[in-house]
């Protein structure tokens, strides 16, 4: 297994954590297939009842996408992230993101990719595409998970949700004080792993089959047709161009 993710399995809980703290855990393309395998062993281990997410250190959980890589024709890419949440998830089994300081961009995604999400009382979510001129089609799950406005607050602002707002909103299940937070996940984890597992399984495939009878499939659909275009326009090209030479991009609007 790729040194970027590290898997270990104790009493029936999975811990995959992002092993790249000099780089704000951000993920480059060996963390992305890594973090699939994950998803498979978990998926595939008839010991692994409940899995955990995290990040080494304590000031990143992920900075989404490692952009140094992770770039086409001077864009950034998505297409290479984890499956999306809704019409491919990751795994049958529960997914808990502990929260250990920033989750931004893909790293916000990731947290929408798991079904609960404890959080240090000083970590902290901001979808930043709006500030690189780039696609947000992977966050359609946040119309479940947040209301209305403070999605389209985040989305059109870039602005920071702190944990404390985020647990108002109820998107963090749980807050800990950062020295607590995996024992406080782990907690979660076990009462989960201590249940009758149909029914946590049965619980899982009830919450997603509920969102694509509701309209994931159209939502995701929908959000393709509005962003294909911007991830293929100049100004996302010029947001990447910018990112690189530190300087504020130049936006054209085509």
């Amino acid at each position: 297994m790729a040194p970027e993710v590290l898997y270990e399995v104790s009493d029936g809980v999975a811990i995959v954590t992002i092993n790249r703290p000099e780089k704000r855990n951000a993920l480059n393309l060996a963390a992305c297939e890594t973090l699939k395998e994950c998803w498979r062993r978990i998926e595939n281990d008839p010991d692994v009842r409940v899995g955990i997410v995290t990040g080494a250190g304590d000031k990143a959980f992920c900075a989404g996408f490692d952009i140094t890589e992770k770039n086409v024709d001077g864009r950034p890419r998505t297409e290479d992230f984890t499956p999306r949440p809704g019409t491919s998830p990751a795994t049958g089994k529960p997914l808990i993101a502990a929260v250990n300081g920033l989750a931004m961009a893909a790293g916000m995604a990731l947290v929408e990719a798991c079904d609960l999400c404890v959080a240090a009382d000083h970590a902290w979510f901001s979808l930043p595409e709006v500030t690189l001129g780039i696609g947000l089609e992977p966050f359609v799950q946040s119309l479940w998970t947040l209301p209305q406005r403070m999605l389209f607050e985040l989305l059109v602002t870039g602005d920071r949700l702190s944990a404390e707002r985020a647990y108002q909103l109820g998107f963090v299940n749980r807050i800990a004080p950062g020295g607590d937070l995996m024992d406080t996940a782990l907690e979660l984890a076990r009462t989960i792993a201590g249940n009758a597992p149909l029914v946590v399984l049965a619980s899982k495939a009830l919450i997603y089959g509920g969102q694509r009878a509701m309209g994931m499939d159209l939502a995701l659909q929908a959000a393709d047709r509005a962003f294909a275009p911007v991830s293929a326009s100049a100004d996302a090209k010029e947001g990447y161009r910018a990112w690189t030479e530190k300087r504020r991009p130049v936006w054209q609007g085509r």
